[in-house]
């Protein structure tokens, strides 16, 4: 069996891996979005902590800016947008209420909104609910495995 090299993705940031590795993360409110090419292999993988920034040095923060960044950065390593499916992992929230702390909804529907706009499917969605999430994306294959984290 082989083992793969381990790339641990923060909060804001994106790594696109052009050589077989497993990206891994943890999200609780926070999203990741892992964007897989049908067709060359190459993956990425995104964390961001909200819906939207408005500081521009921190475009990785916010999840609209953050999932354009990773396509962007997939289709400079020569994607097609055509060949991309993506996976979203994330946005519990530990506090329900009505208006309080709503971030991790609002950080999912950030992603939904640009996958969408750019006409990326979304194949497989881990989110919501009241607990993290570590995720590990086999880069080789785009299979992506989730723990819950209580």
């Amino acid at each position: 069996m082989d083992v793969l090299e381990k790339k641990y993705v923060l909060g804001g940031q994106l790594v696109v891996a052009e050589t077989p590795m497993e990206l891994v993360t943890i999200v609780g409110s926070c999203v990741a979005v892992c964007l897989w090419d049908r067709k060359t292999g190459t993956a990425g993988m995104n964390h961001y902590m909200l819906p939207s920034v408005d500081d521009v040095t921190n475009l990785l923060n916010g999840g609209k800016s953050a999932t354009r960044l990773l396509i962007k950065s997939m289709v400079s390593k020569m994607s097609d947008i055509k060949n991309l499916e993506a996976k979203i992992f994330g946005g519990g929230n530990k506090f329900f209420s009505d208006n309080f702390l709503v971030v991790g909804l609002q950080n999912v529907e950030a992603a939904k909104q640009v996958l969408m706009d750019a006409g990326i499917p979304i194949v497989l969605e881990h989110t919501g609910g009241i607990f993290g999430r570590k995720v590990y994306f086999d880069t080789r294959n785009g299979n992506v495995s989730v723990t819950a984290i209580e």
